[in-house]
């Protein structure tokens, strides 16, 4: 007779989410309560098989994941731990701005971290394939314990509402953003586009309109859109994913500047439209999705984005990863889009 594994303890999801088939108990983060979360998180790791934290904590929680995965390193039967989303830089730009003295030092604090946390029990998960190499390489983790779990879209009960052509552009988001691009490849083309975010146009630009949105509005922007713009920044980690693909699942056409992991999620010219960072074929991309002579190539081009979300890119699918990556399941199977 075998003895059943014990379920995988998970600072992340849902435990009644079907794709965790059971195998997950959850221990989320009590709000404003950072010691007792913590506390509670290492009391219930104890007989544990496997963990699932989260990479993406704050200072607000006081870092939780993190600052328990570092405790985890000191006990003698560690679990096999999977550390989510860490897409981590050097230098922390949250710290930097609240403590700019201690900027310089920021870089080599965290490498320092990062190795009194690791050990071979501890996988990392990132959202692109080429992290995987530039993890391995900033941290100084074997590559082999890098892993690539593809992010889902975030839009759960919203993904099936009724979109309209609202005969604008639409940009949004803060990490790792280059609005100035947009603005630069705006400016002079008649085009309305809204943008929800802190930044603010340099000099004002006719038709685009930047402000920050609470969520509710955010999705609404983003149902009435003609097409969704995400100008990016090359940076060492990826971003944008969450916006992009929320907008794949919803049709809409998505134009995207070439950065680090883009390419593992929009197949340009097939789900999307990707280009490189440059003003002048940027305004060529938005100059023909506004033309509404090319309305039926992009209803296409929104109908193949957003099967290939529903097929691969699902919050379910990403649990899939995860369980996977524990060994506690396979991976999900591929699902093509139509031609």
């Amino acid at each position: 007779m075998t003895t059943a594994r014990p379920p995988i303890l998970s600072t992340v999801g849902d435990p009644q989410e079907p794709a965790w088939r059971g195998l997950m108990e959850a221990s989320h983060p009590r709000p404003g309560r950072p010691l007792l979360s913590l506390l509670e998180l290492w009391a219930g790791s104890y007989r544990r098989e496997a963990l699932v934290l989260r990479g993406s904590v704050t200072a607000r929680d006081l870092y939780r994941d993190l600052v328990f995965a570092l405790a985890l390193r000191h006990r003698r039967r560690r679990p096999r731990t999977l550390v989510t989303d860490a897409t981590w830089e050097p230098g922390s730009r949250t710290l930097a701005a609240r403590l700019p003295w201690l900027q310089p030092h920021l870089p080599q604090i965290a490498r320092l971290m990062i190795r009194a946390l690791d050990g071979p029990h501890v996988h990392y998960a990132v959202l692109s394939q080429e992290e995987r190499a530039v993890f391995a390489r900033t941290w100084g983790v074997p590559v082999e314990r890098v892993v690539f779990t593809p992010f889902p879209m975030t839009l759960y009960a919203e993904y099936d509402r009724q979109t309209h052509d609202g005969g604008y552009l639409f940009a949004g988001g803060n990490s790792l953003r280059d609005y100035d691009l947009l603005a630069t490849a705006l400016a002079g083309s008649g085009h309305e586009a809204h943008v929800a975010s802190r930044w603010t146009p340099p000099t004002p630009v006719p038709g685009l309109h930047a402000r920050p949105t609470s969520h509710d509005e955010f999705t609404e922007l983003l149902l009435g859109c003609r097409a969704m713009v995400l100008p990016l920044e090359r940076s060492s980690r990826s971003a944008g994913q969450q916006t992009f693909l929320n907008a794949m699942v919803l049709g809409k056409p998505v134009i995207v500047t070439d950065a680090m992991g883009v390419r593992d999620y929009v197949e340009d010219g097939v789900t999307g439209v990707v280009v490189p960072p440059d003003p002048a074929r940027l305004r060529e991309a938005l100059d023909h999705v506004m033309d509404p002579a090319n309305a039926e190539h992009y209803r296409r081009m929104g109908a193949r984005a957003r099967a290939e979300v529903l097929g691969r890119r699902m919050p379910e699918h990403y649990v899939q990863h995860l369980v996977a990556a524990l060994g506690y399941g396979p991976a999900p199977e591929p699902v093509e889009p139509p031609a």
